[in-house]
């Protein structure tokens, strides 16, 4: 591990330089180039796939005019539009520990970003996949199989969807050394190819929980920032402490509380009674 450590803070400060270069170029670029052009560029030629059986808990993708939809707009402005510095583009999403809904908000997330900017959704939570089930689509290959044969070329791999801006990177068949494979250069070949061939994507990586799988720590290192999932009633408040000292608290862009009932502080009102679910996202600075 201290060897990888070398790495990744070499090539953290690489990423910082090549972000400001990225965003200034998009930034040029997109003022000429066309609405298609942007979310599906001729240059590359991914099998595509239709999503017709999505989740009925998926509302950024059933409902995007629903309560639900909106919070996760809001989530979405707040990670494209920071108060302070540039916007985050490599973005992991992770729990403490498992059901506290990470998937159901990084696919959430994935279908509200896709609206606005192009985005590739990473199920690197390689021990329990579920996308294939959450999203109604078999996929023949994916993340493993490209750690197999790195030499492959990554666009091989990925689907573009039926819904404008949305491309999916699933788990692929099933690894049985899953953490040597996050733990060594693959990876930093991975998320380096991913800057570099599609600069004007935003990345959104669901990854297992952090107390059950060490890989997410070494992913964590890698990205821009994370977005934390708290269910809420159910997370305990120092297991949520632990895991956010283990993936280090400095990119943490903040707390998404899934689950979270207005009616538990009294701000109940009927026009959300058919809602099941409400979101609460605010700016991390402690817990």
């Amino acid at each position: 591990m201290g060897k990888l450590s070398k790495i990744v803070e070499v090539y953290e400060k690489k990423v910082n330089n090549q972000k400001k270069d990225d965003l200034s170029g998009n930034r040029k670029h997109s003022s000429s180039a066309k609405a298609e052009d942007i979310y599906a560029p001729k240059e590359f030629s991914f099998e595509k796939i239709f999503l017709d059986n999505v989740a009925p808990q998926i509302l950024t993708f059933h409902q995007p005019e629903s309560l639900v939809a909106e919070n996760f707009k809001i989530l979405r402005s707040q990670i494209l539009h920071p108060r302070t510095g540039l916007p985050s583009r490599f973005i992991l999403i992770t729990s403490a520990i498992p059901q506290e809904g990470k998937t159901y908000v990084a696919i959430n997330l994935a279908f509200s970003f896709a609206k606005n900017v192009p985005t590739l959704l990473i199920e690197s939570d390689l021990r329990r996949p579920t996308f294939s089930s959450i999203l109604g689509v078999t996929f023949s290959r994916g993340l493993s199989d490209f750690f197999k044969d790195p030499s492959r070329d990554i666009e091989e791999f990925i689907y573009q969807t039926n819904y404008k801006g949305l491309f999916l990177l699933p788990s692929g068949n099933v690894l049985s050394d899953v953490n040597d494979r996050f733990s060594s250069d693959i990876i930093l070949k991975f998320i380096e190819s991913l800057r570099k061939k599609f600069s004007n994507f935003f990345f959104i990586f669901d990854s297992p929980p952090v107390l059950v799988a060490s890989e997410t720590i070494s992913l964590s290192r890698l990205m821009d920032g994370t977005v934390f999932v708290v269910r809420y009633g159910f997370s305990d408040r120092d297991v949520v402490s632990e895991a956010l000292d283990k993936i280090g608290r400095s990119k943490v862009l903040g707390l998404v509380f899934n689950a979270f009932m207005p009616s538990s502080l009294g701000l109940f009102s009927p026009k959300l009674k058919h809602f099941k679910y409400a979101y609460r996202y605010k700016y991390y600075k402690s817990y």
